[in-house]
């Protein structure tokens, strides 16, 4: 397996149209350049950042923040249901693919866990927002997005019988876990756990 380049934390918040006034933007484009700002400077500073210097990254008014995320607890599921919604769109995908399916799940992981070894204020967020009722309904959807996953590596024989959608995401928690050990220690927790989840050939 060849381990991807490494993402840097704020990669994956990039605002596509920075040269954009805040005036010129729909509501919908406020709402997603607040998100993105958010990202970075989360990434950036920690949870513990202000949502001034948040409004400050997305060139918006405190007010103009708040109209669009009344809290900071509102800003945090906001992020954490998209990437949730992010990876449940990472294994519909997989599952979606003609052929070996087994080997589509391990690319998959293979992106999806680098995304979130490069965010990790996102497991400190969903700690805080997990009870959220809309984080619920995004944890549940991708729960079921890998359930469909494993059952079809499982009916093709490449992911062992006993496997479940629970034991990946046990394989997101020890890799995002194991950054506490050492920066880039998810990837060798992601290839052990991957080859615990292989199918065993006689």
């Amino acid at each position: 397996m060849v381990i991807p380049p490494a993402l840097t934390a704020e990669d994956d918040w990039l605002d596509t149209q920075p040269e954009r006034l805040w005036s010129a933007l729909s509501t919908e484009q406020k709402h997603e350049r607040i998100l993105f700002a958010a990202g970075r400077v989360f990434a950036r500073e920690g949870l513990d950042a202000s949502m001034p210097t948040v409004a400050a990254e997305a060139g918006a008014g405190i007010g103009s923040l708040y109209r669009q995320f009344p809290s900071k607890h509102d800003l945090l599921a906001a992020l954490v249901i998209r990437r949730l919604l992010q990876t449940q769109a990472a294994a519909a995908e997989a599952a979606a693919e003609t052929g070996d399916h087994w080997q589509a799940m391990k690319r998959m992981l293979w992106v999806t866990v680098e995304r979130h070894a490069a965010d990790d204020f996102l497991g400190e967020a969903w700690n805080q927002v997990e009870g959220h009722e809309q984080v619920q309904v995004a944890a549940d959807a991708t729960i079921e997005a890998f359930a469909q996953l494993v059952d079809l590596a499982r009916t093709e024989g490449g992911i062992r019988a006993d496997a479940t959608a629970f034991d990946i995401r046990m394989l997101f928690t020890a890799t995002r876990a194991s950054r506490q050990v050492h920066p880039d220690a998810w990837q060798r927790v992601l290839e052990l756990m991957i080859d615990g989840l292989a199918a065993k050939r006689p």
